[in-house]
């Protein structure tokens, strides 16, 4: 099938699709990323301002995408702005979608290879993960968003295990003073933030799916809030509880976090193992929306069989998750694709936009 446009899904299920692609490896790293960039306790300010300009940024795109309400970014930007430059910014989002996808892939090998498969080789790890992959996308959008919206719930569970059985730990002194190096810090954090709510440029594809289309604003803007709550609280927690200094220097300070839990009676002795495990499945699931949005891109751009895109994605996938030497340049190319996605995802829609209501362009017309 070309473009498995017949395939239909919930406005919950598009809601969780949005909320599970920006959580992902972000939750683990945000509380780090925020505060190497801030060193002030002010990070949760941060948060919340970043995640108000990505709800901005997809509201956009939604207005963007109801003048064209039968056709994925893909199909409608070259009837904006011609079959050539309408490539372009189709084939800018798919190689975010594909970097996106390596990412995940690369982060969740390398938690796997920290806390349970200290000796296999990373290759083997994300190879695994790659044949997981590829088995769910080629099944279509609806397999997709029913596993998404089966594991979600264990994302808000383990966020209330980890909240509720880490805010003993919290002490108001480590999240004071506030503001107390004026807003320059603030600044920085929003940043940094912003880039972590990569994964509501989704929308642009998955609009088209919804059965009720009409509620896209309420999605975005709900698909982004969830994340927005939860990376706060864990913010709050993580700096409260560990102060900024030592979060700065924890490479997973969520994982440090689970690791300092002790559950009643002794009923699990290591919980961050559990923890693990069950993260692994939310990470694979941020890491298979962006892998089966891209090969649906490079299927409706060339009109073939997206399932023979599925396939090719995969070496392509294999070799971004493999590049990077090392961690750092692992959290680089985060970076990178946090930039992408606001270029894909918010500077290219406002200008299609923009365009397109100058012009007079939209569906009826065409």
């Amino acid at each position: 099938m070309i473009t498995d446009l017949k395939d239909k899904i919930s406005t919950v299920q598009a809601t969780l699709t949005v909320a599970s692609t920006i959580i992902g490896v972000g939750i683990l790293t945000l509380p780090r990323t925020v505060t190497e960039a801030m060193g002030t306790p002010d990070a949760w300010m941060a948060v919340l301002l970043g995640g108000m300009i990505a709800m901005a940024a997809g509201y956009v795109l939604i207005k963007l995408n109801e003048k064209f309400p039968e056709k994925t970014f893909y199909q409608y930007s070259e009837l904006i702005v011609g079959r050539f430059l309408g490539r372009i910014f189709s084939l800018l989002l798919i190689i975010h979608f594909a970097l996106f996808a390596g990412f995940e892939v690369r982060m969740l090998a390398e938690l796997v290879r920290t806390y349970l498969l200290h000796k296999t080789p990373i290759e083997l790890i994300v190879i695994t993960f790659l044949g997981a992959g590829i088995y769910l996308v080629v099944g279509g959008v609806n397999p997709l968003v029913r596993l998404l919206e089966a594991h979600f719930p264990i994302i808000i569970f383990l966020a209330a295990v980890i909240v509720s059985l880490s805010f003993r730990e919290v002490e108001l002194e480590n999240l004071r003073p506030v503001l107390a190096k004026g807003l320059k810090p603030l600044v920085k954090g929003i940043k940094a933030t912003t880039l972590s709510y990569t994964g509501y440029e989704s929308m642009l594809i998955l609009t088209v799916f919804m059965k009720k289309r009409h509620q896209a604003v309420k999605t975005i803007l709900v698909g982004v809030g969830i994340p927005m709550i939860l990376y706060t609280v864990i913010v709050i927690v993580a700096v409260g509880a560990l102060t900024v200094e030592e979060v700065k220097t924890l490479t997973w300070p969520l994982a440090t976090l689970s690791v300092e839990i002790e559950l009643p009676g002794g009923i699990i002795e290591r919980f961050e193992v559990v923890f693990i495990v069950l993260w692994i499945l939310i990470i694979y699931t941020s890491f298979v929306v962006p892998y089966y949005l891209s090969g649906l891109g490079l299927g409706q751009i060339f009109k073939r069989d997206i399932n023979s895109f599925m396939y090719g994605l995969l070496l392509v996938i294999y070799l971004v998750a493999m590049v990077p030497p090392d961690i750092n340049t692992v959290f680089k190319l985060g970076d990178l694709i946090g930039y992408t996605g606001l270029v894909a995802g918010g500077l290219v829609p406002f200008i299609l936009l923009g365009i397109a209501s100058i012009r007079g362009i939209n569906d009826e017309k065409n």
